[in-house]
């Protein structure tokens, strides 16, 4: 990943062919996409706001006409620029000027609820557009495990209604996760150690904590959606939040590297569980400052 990063940062026509590769490759494997983000977060950290934004617009061009000419339209060059890229170099300005990771999550929260905002805004009939694609993707398993009709119909009726802010919860931690490989990668080539110790600090404080209880509060009062999609905007950064909290405590504490492998396995094995678990010890943490009131213990294998 350094040899990667120092690839990127080698000149703008590297930065771009970089960024444009990963965004391709992103139409084709989704989870690949994250690297193209991360390539014009990186720019953006080191050289500002305007190289990442001639590093965007250039990588756009590219794949628009990558797109135009296997006969798909350019307009997917345009698409992946505003909905992956422009957010990336606006959180990693906020962090280049801030120097805050709490204020960038911040920044990514308000974009995300942003677009719930206009989604309900500008495509009220959006939830019909979801069920049709829930019933189509997940019908025939449903369908197949037995569940009563009934009960299917009225459960992706449910999750119809929710899917603006899912998504936008999902794209939350994208561009987050985006963003912390990109400061990970100016870390090894310019300051060695740095990340470890802004991630391990990260804490939301109880401002934030007290939005989301107060979102959550108003939907299960009022049962409108719009406030559950909010708050799970809100809970995307808490999870992050979270996770902040294990590497900090598991390296305060002096803790076997085992420790943080058993929780991301589980992770893996019961991903929503365990991240409504670690977006509790967010919203905590914001409220008692666990790290705060543990002793450091140096240990022998950092993380």
């Amino acid at each position: 990943m350094r040899r990667l990063a120092g690839f990127i940062m080698q000149g703008r026509l590297r930065a771009v062919t970089a960024t444009a590769g990963f965004g391709a490759g992103g139409l084709l494997l989704p989870p690949v996409a994250l690297l193209g983000s991360s390539a014009v977060a990186l720019v953006t950290l080191r050289l500002g706001a305007a190289q990442g934004l001639a590093v965007t617009g250039l990588a756009a061009v590219v794949i628009a006409v990558m797109t135009w000419t296997a006969g798909f339209g350019p307009a997917a060059g345009a698409a992946t620029a505003l909905v992956q890229w422009l957010p990336a170099v606006a959180a990693a300005q906020v962090l280049r000027a801030r120097v805050s990771w709490s204020a960038t999550l911040l920044a990514a929260v308000l974009m995300g609820a942003g677009a719930v905002l206009l989604l309900e805004l500008l495509a009220p009939g959006i939830d019909r557009l979801w069920l049709a694609v829930l019933q189509q993707a997940a019908g025939p398993l449903l369908e197949q495990s037995g569940m009563d009709p009934a009960a299917r119909e009225a459960f992706f009726r449910q999750a119809a209604a929710l899917m603006n802010g899912m998504v936008a919860a999902v794209s939350v931690l994208a561009l987050i996760l985006g963003l912390m490989l990109a400061r990970h990668w100016q870390s090894q080539l310019y300051n060695p150690g740095g990340f470890r110790r802004e991630f391990h600090a990260l804490r939301l404080g109880p401002g934030p904590a007290a939005v989301l209880a107060v979102l959550m509060a108003l939907a299960w009062g009022t049962g409108a959606t719009l406030w559950f999609e909010l708050a799970l905007v809100c809970l995307a950064a808490f999870f992050v939040h979270g996770l902040a909290l294990l590497h900090g405590l598991h390296a305060r504490l002096g803790l076997h590297r085992l420790w943080l492998v058993a929780v991301y396995v589980l992770l893996f094995l019961a991903l929503p569980q365990v991240m409504v678990m670690l977006a509790t010890l967010g919203v905590v943490d914001s409220l008692l400052d666990l790290r705060g009131r543990l002793p450091e213990r140096a240990r022998p294998d950092d993380t």
